[in-house]
């Protein structure tokens, strides 16, 4: 956060000529790898943003989770509510991490295999 570091920054395609995706779970989930480094900042700042169709939306909802290899370390649940028809909408949050247990961290190493979020 303080150095204004970009860290990733992923936009979703265009769907071509403006057909529907037929997946309804397509651009549902998003998945990250980051490098070792990123175990040792304490905070970090993420701005989403979406877009809802023709339809609004009630309770909506997003959770994120943190994981390194398969061992959950954070969970963020994100409850928006209503999300009005034909709207964009971002949003900003800012992650305070918690500190590592050692045994992550000497797992994680120098040269390990990094984080998935």
């Amino acid at each position: 956060m303080e150095t204004g570091t970009v860290l990733f920054e992923i936009t979703k395609p265009p769907t071509p000529g403006h057909k529907k995706q037929c997946d309804p779970n397509a651009g549902r989930f998003v998945r990250y790898q980051f490098t070792p480094a990123f175990l040792q900042l304490r905070q970090v700042g993420a701005t989403v943003e979406f877009t809802v169709g023709d339809t609004p939306i009630n309770n909506f909802r997003m959770i994120e989770r943190h994981y390194f290899r398969d061992q959950l370390l954070k969970s963020f649940d994100f409850e928006f509510g209503f999300c009005m028809p034909s709207s964009k909408n971002t949003c900003e949050h800012i992650y305070e991490f918690p500190a590592l247990s050692e045994d992550i961290s000497d797992r994680a190493g120098p040269q390990g295999e990094g984080v998935v979020l």
